[in-house]
């Protein structure tokens, strides 16, 4: 195993060759599963995939990538198990990390309006430095988002799929259902679990399409 140390100053590189690998797996998606997919987010109508923008589809190529697991896994880890020979020694190195992307409701406790940010986990208290050169620029403190994080040492990038959570959405009746359901003495590992993590991004996601909201918060994906 090649052994690689990824830092804030490799962002833009791990921005592009995770675009690259994105594109790569989203290309291993079966019929099937872009049906299955669509209709988690209530976007499958008349035999077809109905998007109404750009974002809308980066919200369900994010779904589809790190929150849809048929067989217990995502389709990033489906990707490193049996494609793995498609990808050169920096790809397999950053493919371990988003096979284990998790899903995350957090909020902006400072920016430094250029490259970075930091975060807290709503659920579980933990403090994160997020690496992103785009919503450096555009967060403001007090915003609760909502997306998937890949984590490298010290750093965590967002993958893209990243949603501002607004009082309509958390209120929606699916996202409601979910938060509703959670003791309160699993709150803070609940997002923990690739299962419940895959639940939420569901709710969110789909009640941000259905709400028309995908256009109150602009991101590029990983």
């Amino acid at each position: 195993m090649t052994d690689l140390t990824f830092t804030p100053a490799n962002y833009p590189e791990i921005r592009h060759r995770g675009m690259g690998l994105n594109g790569k797996i989203f290309r291993k998606l079966t019929k099937d599963d872009i049906k299955t997919c669509g209709k988690h987010l209530g976007i499958w109508h008349q035999k077809a995939l109905m998007v109404q923008n750009e974002t809308e589809m980066d919200l369900f190529t994010d779904y589809a990538i790190y929150a849809f697991r048929p067989h217990g896994f995502n389709m990033a880890e489906k990707f490193l198990r049996l494609f793995n020979k498609e990808a050169d020694s920096y790809e397999l190195e950053l493919l371990r990390r988003m096979s284990q992307a998790h899903y995350a409701i957090y909020q902006v406790e400072e920016t430094n309006g250029t490259d970075s940010l930091k975060v807290v986990d709503v659920f579980s208290k933990v403090i994160y430095r997020l690496v992103d050169h785009q919503l450096a620029k555009t967060v403001r403190q007090g915003m609760i988002l909502a997306g998937h994080l890949i984590d490298f040492d010290g750093f965590s990038i967002q993958t893209g799929g990243t949603v501002l959570l607004s009082k309509e959405i958390l209120q929606a009746e699916q996202v409601k259902r979910i938060i509703d359901r959670i003791d309160d003495n699993e709150l803070s590992h609940f997002l923990s679990k690739p299962a419940n993590g895959a639940k939420m991004a569901k709710a969110i996601i789909s009640a941000t399409i259905g709400l028309g909201e995908t256009t109150n918060f602009g991101h590029v994906p990983v």
